[in-house]
């Protein structure tokens, strides 16, 4: 296989610039813009998502968007106590999950790495996740027209 149909590559080119990106994007004390990002996967996840999934993605909307704050906390929690107790074990919607939920983490290189990844862990396809990218990181679509992954 040549270099230019290597997944591992191609990956790699779309985090290395989502980190090019941020660097610039002063984001990294947004945790609205992690959670949006979050959200945004598990929104093209879609159906792979179960029921409490998709609830507390939907409360951690309704929280973002200033609508009501009790069904985060709720879910917030839930989630605490899984990671606690199965931090090794947690499938990587349930940490997209989680990074729709919390809102103490901004938007670094390194936390974008972390959902990029669990992303495609979950299923997402590199098309979906630059798709993602291109709608919810400002300025990650222009770099990808001027520096094609």
């Amino acid at each position: 296989m040549d270099d230019a149909n290597d997944p591992h590559l191609a990956m790699r080119a779309t985090v290395d610039l989502l980190d090019e990106v941020l660097d610039v994007a002063g984001l990294e004390s947004d945790a609205r813009a992690t959670a949006a990002l979050a959200i945004a996967f598990c929104d093209r996840l879609g159906d792979r998502l179960d029921a409490d999934q998709r609830a507390a993605v939907d409360a951690a909307r309704c929280y973002w968007s200033q609508q009501d704050r009790t069904g985060r906390h709720r879910w917030h929690a839930v989630y605490a106590s899984r990671l606690v107790q199965q931090r090794h074990v947690l499938s990587p919607v349930d940490r997209l999950v989680w990074g729709s939920l919390v809102d103490n983490t901004g938007l670094t290189g390194y936390v974008g790495e972390f959902l990029v990844l669990e992303a495609l862990d979950a299923g997402l396809g590199l098309d979906d996740v630059e798709a993602v990218l291109c709608g919810s990181v400002p300025g990650f679509a222009a770099a990808r027209v001027q520096k094609p992954c």
